[in-house]
């Protein structure tokens, strides 16, 4: 399934993009989406073991190539994205709800998900695995759009 995900490069006018906490084998990773905001398809998704501005500069760059033209990018307040949003030159709005609360709806379906195992992966997993499951799932989520 994870091989059906690819989202294409078009015109885009609006993404959201968050990050949230998992455990992958007793060790805490982070989970980075870009959803476009006016499809709510799913641009990108990736696992890393920390949350920094580097991290969130390889996710963004990522995630714009991905888009044609200048979208706005629509973040939450977390001092990581300052730097790559500068850098990047990039449109940006950095906001608690509004449209990057759409963020937080694939946010829902991925929390229930993932609440079957107590918010972590299953024992032994490893970020690649975890990686290959959430490329999967943002595969189903775009097909069922």
């Amino acid at each position: 399934m994870k091989d059906l995900f690819e989202p294409g490069c078009r015109d885009r006018r609006e993404v959201a993009v968050d990050e949230t906490k998992i455990e992958i084998d007793g060790d805490e990773h982070y989970v980075w989406p870009a959803v476009d905001c006016e499809t709510l398809k799913e641009l990108a998704v990736e696992v890393s073991p920390g949350r920094s501005s580097l991290d969130a500069l390889l996710f963004l760059k990522d995630v714009l190539e991905r888009c044609r033209g200048r979208p706005l990018v629509r973040t939450d307040r977390g001092p990581w994205y300052d730097w790559p949003l500068e850098l990047l030159d990039c449109e940006y709005e950095r906001e608690t709800w509004g449209n990057r609360s759409l963020i937080e709806a694939w946010f829902g379906i991925f929390t229930y998900r993932t609440r079957r195992f107590y918010h972590r992966f299953p024992y032994q997993s490893t970020a690649s695995s975890a990686r290959s499951w959430l490329t999967a799932f943002a595969a189903l989520h775009n097909a069922t759009l």
